[in-house]
């Protein structure tokens, strides 16, 4: 059987990484709106823009907030550091731009006390990054 990381279906480049989206969700135990978010900021597809997955990011913050503002957060929020690994490693053989770091970061140590801000933060790098590449 052939190992399941080591190809993709789609567009996507998931395969080409050492840590893969998956690797994430589970070492930052990452609720389903926070892995979606991850998946976003780390792919490259060829298929689609990433001005699409700059939308669909701010879509998602958008939704979050929602959630938050009504109490209807069903997953409990963890700022969670993994053993042995650090992000830069995670990261190290991915073309991130300072904006992608910037939003990662904002999903993987999130501000326990104040998530909606994270996710503005987002929402406002995602603005910038939509404007310059419309």
């Amino acid at each position: 059987m052939d190992d399941v990381r080591s190809y993709n279906i789609g567009a996507s480049d998931y395969s080409k990484h050492k840590f893969q989206a998956w690797n994430f969700w589970i070492l930052f135990r990452l609720n389903p709106w926070d892995a979606d978010l991850t998946k976003r900021i780390l792919r490259k597809k060829e298929t689609d823009s990433r001005l699409l997955d700059l939308k669909k990011i701010k879509h998602i913050c958008l939704e979050r907030i929602r959630q938050f503002q009504n109490n209807e957060n069903a997953f409990p929020i963890e700022n969670l550091e993994p053993k042995d690994i650090t992000l830069n490693e995670m990261i190290s053989d991915y073309i991130l731009t300072t904006e992608d770091i910037q939003i990662l970061k904002l999903i993987l140590y999130p501000n326990i006390s104040d998530r909606i801000s994270d996710y503005e933060k987002i929402i406002e790098i995602c603005d910038k990054m939509i404007k310059e590449n419309e």
